[in-house]
């Protein structure tokens, strides 16, 4: 689960949540676990995860744009146990009059010489290459993005969210593999026609066919997570409103979808 979907969840209510769906891996947002936390509110919140059966596997999406930053969110990743940090490398400049934060070389240098030290994955997110919904400037799609670290330690690689993936035309199954040795992890959700790839709707019920996906995620071996990201369910995610039901059902297609590929 993407720590994202519960974004209007305590801790305590989310692990109820997953727990009662059997879900097992958590990737952690700082809304459940503030980046300031103490080692003994760690070693509490991991406690809590276990009692739940939960896992927490990852840590984000973080930005970050000065290498302070991307230190202390390193030093929070590693404090956690994860072995993923999704993370948005970014730098402030001037476009069209105004500040913006967009892609950086430079960001992303920083963070793979603090991956090879940690020994962390740094999970790059795209943004979508819709500039009314998405974020061109800030990586937009893997295949962009790829250029940015494709001479970097090999820990450097993708959360691909395969909703913004699909919605700028992409044949994700085809990015899947000529891109899987840099995934590490991917946020999966539906979209309607025409949907830009921000918002969602439950997995059976969109245009998003993942069946292709998922057999390519299987020929390649891939062994990351995949996080359902439904923020929508709980109220307003960029305009549109959610559903509850759409995170069981959408678990239950997924599964459904894997145990067919088995």
């Amino acid at each position: 689960m993407a720590g994202y979907t519960y974004n209007k969840f305590s801790i305590d209510q989310t692990l109820k949540e997953l727990e009662k769906f059997d879900v097992h891996y958590l990737c952690v947002k700082n809304f459940h676990l503030p980046f300031d936390a103490t080692a003994a509110q760690i070693a509490e919140f991991k406690r809590k995860c276990a009692d739940h059966g939960v896992t927490p596997y990852g840590a984000g999406p973080i930005s970050m744009t000065t290498p302070d930053e991307a230190k202390k969110f390193f030093d929070y990743t590693a404090a956690l146990g994860v072995g993923v940090l999704v993370g948005v490398p970014g730098e402030k400049k001037s476009v069209d009059g105004k500040v913006k934060t967009v892609s950086s070389r430079k960001m992303c240098e920083v963070c793979s010489d603090l991956a090879a030290q940690y020994n962390i994955k740094f999970a790059i997110h795209n943004h979508g290459a819709n500039p009314k919904t998405g974020n061109p400037d800030l990586y937009a799609t893997v295949v962009s993005t790829y250029e940015y670290i494709k001479d970097l330690d090999p820990r450097m690689g993708f959360c691909m969210d395969i909703a913004y993936t699909h919605a700028d035309g992409l044949d994700v199954a085809e990015v899947v593999r000529t891109y899987h040795k840099r995934i590490f992890d991917g946020h999966i959700r539906n979209i309607n026609p025409g949907n830009n790839g921000s918002a969602g709707v439950s997995a059976p019920n969109g245009v998003i066919a993942y069946r292709p996906i998922f057999e390519a995620l299987r020929d390649v071996g891939y062994d990351g997570c995949l996080g359902l990201e439904l923020a929508g369910a709980f109220g307003k995610y960029q305009g549109i409103q959610g559903d509850p039901l759409w995170i069981p059902e959408s678990l239950g297609y997924f599964r459904a979808m894997i145990d067919s590929l088995r």
